[in-house]
């Protein structure tokens, strides 16, 4: 399946990997109705098994591709990948976007370990 795309060249861009089985690239809303039934799917049966063991079902939110390109951005701010290759990794025309929209500050233990790296290096 990933050989069908190889060759389909959409906006300078190759190499897709979610295609239909026309060749094609599969549109965001296409790949959107597939998580959401995966994720749907996944909540039925938990749904069942919960009420035989009788607890609470312990359900998986709603997850769509822009949430997929979300958190891998963000994970790859989180590891430090240079700001500049995350953008061209993101498509972003302007740095403030990947800045201002991906690279999250909201965990205090990720503010915690910024501060703890940047004494350890002030102190050598």
């Amino acid at each position: 399946m990933l050989q069908k795309g190889k060759d389909v060249e959409i906006d300078g861009y190759k190499g897709f990997i979610f295609m239909a089985k026309s060749g094609r690239p599969l549109m965001p809303s296409a790949i959107n109705n597939i998580l959401y039934n995966i994720v749907d799917a996944y909540n039925k049966k938990e749904v069942q098994i919960a009420k035989t063991e009788h607890r609470n079902a312990e359900l998986l939110p709603t997850v769509s591709a822009h949430i997929m390109r979300h958190t891998a951005c963000t994970r790859m701010a989180e590891k430090r990948i240079d700001v500049k290759v995350l953008q061209y990794i993101m498509g972003h025309v302007h740095i403030d976007v990947t800045m201002d929209v991906y690279n999250h500050v909201s965990e205090m233990s990720r503010i915690e370990s910024e501060i703890t790296r940047l004494e350890s290096v002030a102190i050598s």
